[in-house]
């Protein structure tokens, strides 16, 4: 392999290193988001699910009302 060959294999393989880094540092971030989205998620469903059985009490309530 002659000497320009290598030094082009050589700074592709650099590039490919670096973008390599980007995408997992990408990834990492994208990942932690995933995480925290899923905690609020399942507060909010526990929000939701305390809100519907308050409401449906509620409604019970008002309807034996009559």
């Amino acid at each position: 392999m002659s000497d320009q060959n290598f030094e082009i294999l050589e700074t592709e393989v650099k590039e490919l290193i670096k973008l390599s880094t980007q995408l997992k540092e990408a990834n990492d971030h994208l990942s932690k988001k995933n995480t925290d989205l899923l905690e609020k998620n399942k507060k909010l469903k526990v929000t939701l699910d305390t809100t519907k059985t308050k409401v449906e009490k509620v409604i019970k309530k008002l309807k034996s009302q009559k």
